[in-house]
């Protein structure tokens, strides 16, 4: 799964924010539970001159802190970072983190692919994962989750959720670092439980998007 600067300058990410929040709402979200307020601050700043028609990114409308931090439990703070292509869809997903020991790469899939359906690109999806997709319920219409394997992020694992409700297609990846540091910066839970916390900010897109 492609990814772009994943580790790029706050202030670069920080331009994807969104226009129909304020400065003040989007950094209030970014601050929830006292995580996140030096990047707050700097992303209050850095929507001052945002254009104001841009069209909101799930970023900023399903995906914020407070969701972050019920997985990324032992993290210090948390920082937006560029927005990801991992479903191919550009605008439409982000990746949220300590920086060092975990992130989530969230993205959803709202457009069918040029030939088929977004059914059938769930299909796909899961038939290339790695282990096998373990089929849960509970979101969406369907859902599997992917036991912990090697990240493409050099010396992380990755644990991932991917879920369609109707048309739409979510995916939310938990890269931690390997070893104590990384198993200290996320929730303990693990296997579908952990698919179950990751599957609930699916379950919060697809309120918004259906």
């Amino acid at each position: 799964m492609t990814r772009i600067a994943l580790y790029v300058a706050v202030a670069a990410a920080l331009s994807a924010a969104c226009a129909k929040q304020t400065p003040a709402d989007i950094a209030a979200s970014a601050a929830t539970n006292g995580k996140d307020a030096a990047t707050a601050a700097s992303l209050a700043t850095a929507l001052t001159n945002k254009d104001k028609t841009a069209k909101p990114t799930p970023c900023e409308t399903d995906f914020g802190a407070s969701d972050a931090a019920q997985i990324l439990t032992g993290s210090t703070k948390l920082n937006r970072y560029a927005m990801n292509a991992a479903l191919d869809e550009a605008g439409n997903g982000c990746e949220m983190g300590d920086g060092t020991g975990a992130m989530i790469d969230f993205s959803l899939a709202t457009k069918p692919p040029a030939n088929g359906d977004n059914k059938q690109y769930y299909k796909f999806l899961v038939s290339l994962a790695q282990p096998k997709g373990i089929a849960f319920d509970g979101v969406g219409d369907e859902a599997v989750w992917i036991d912990v394997h090697d990240s493409n992020i050099t010396g992380m694992s990755e644990f991932d959720t991917i879920a369609i409700k109707g048309e739409v297609i979510c995916r939310a990846d938990l890269h931690f670092k390997k070893g104590p540091d990384g198993d200290k910066a996320i929730t303990p839970a693990r296997g579908v439980e952990l698919a179950k916390k990751l599957g609930a900010l699916c379950n919060k897109s697809f309120a918004v998007h259906h």
